[in-house]
């Protein structure tokens, strides 16, 4: 097992780290150094929140909707608002181990955040559990919840997941280890239901770099737009010796219909993610949605500052 985990501990400090991260996922005597782990654990957090939205409100596009030879003109009240965001971020995260290399990790958590130029705030909640579990041959079998809902002026949305997965860890020697996993995935929206397939390929390169690629396919859906399949790919490594993030996605969306016009839209998202400084990190990024009807093509910028947690 600790072959999979690193690729060989070839110093003290690596040794206890990897004796640490063994005994965190159940396997009591880890690399048999002194030491225990707590079997339940639960740490709070929270950390202020400094971000840009081009949509605080949870509003309309500021054009008009051409559907044919039909044209309608929105209020203006109901216009997207832009602008700065800042709040707090709070919430606990926790680990339970049941068994040799099985053990529930879950957390909770919200967010608040105000724009003083609309005098609009922003709410956010979720919660997710996750049970991990070596059933041996280096083969786990995972299963999660997950809820997330958020709320804005003009609208809120609640999305749920229930996914069971097969993982399996590949070691090549010490140059890489692989994780591939497959799942299953029921996915639950205000308005719908959906059964996706999901893949993914995790990757530790013995040179600071970490590669993931994840594949997701999903039923289609009458009458509803929702995800037909799509990619994400992203890239960690350290720039200076600071963490660095670098993240692609593509999402390609259909099934919609809008007064007897179907609806189709694909969305890409680039990002970055720099640990400028220990105690915060600059995100930009930049995110374009596609669509037949013209209505709904947008164009944002990402820009935010992410401050690491303060745990209690």
């Amino acid at each position: 097992m600790s072959n999979l985990l690193n690729f060989k501990a070839t110093n003290l400090r690596s040794a206890l780290v990897l004796d640490y991260r063994l005994k965190q996922e159940g396997y009591d005597r880890g690399l048999g150094l002194k030491g225990m782990t707590q079997q339940v654990t639960f740490s709070p957090y929270v950390s202020p929140v400094l971000e840009y939205s081009s949509d605080i409100n949870g509003g309309n596009p500021d054009k008009p909707l051409v559907l044919g030879s039909l044209t309608f003109y929105g209020d203006e009240e109901f216009f997207r608002k832009k602008g700065l965001l800042a709040g707090v971020a709070f919430g606990g995260t926790g680990r339970a181990i049941y068994g040799d290399g099985r053990y529930l990790d879950y957390n909770i958590g919200g967010s608040y955040t105000y724009s003083p130029e609309h005098d609009m705030s922003v709410m956010q909640g979720f919660a997710n559990v996750c049970s991990k579990n070596d059933i041996g041959g280096n083969f786990y079998v995972d299963g999660c919840l997950s809820t997330n809902r958020l709320r804005r002026d003009l609208s809120a949305q609640t999305t749920s997941s229930a996914t069971l997965s097969v993982a399996k860890l590949i070691a090549e020697g010490d140059r890489r280890v692989h994780q591939a996993r497959f799942g299953i995935r029921r996915f639950f929206d205000d308005g719908y239901e959906q059964n996706q397939l999901t893949l993914q390929l995790d990757t530790l390169h013995n040179s600071n770099l970490f590669t993931s690629i994840n594949v997701s396919l999903g039923d289609e859906v009458k009458n509803t737009l929702a995800m037909s399949h799509s990619f994400t790919a992203s890239v960690g490594t350290y720039l200076m010796k600071k963490p660095f993030n670098a993240s692609f996605s593509y999402v390609a969306s259909d099934g919609g219909m809008l007064l007897g016009f179907q609806r189709e839209e694909t969305t890409t998202l680039f990002g970055l993610k720099y640990a400028i400084h220990p105690r915060f990190s600059l995100l930009v990024g930049y995110k374009y949605t596609s669509s037949n009807i013209d209505y709904f093509d947008e164009s944002e910028a990402i820009v935010g500052i992410q401050f690491a947690p303060i745990q209690f």
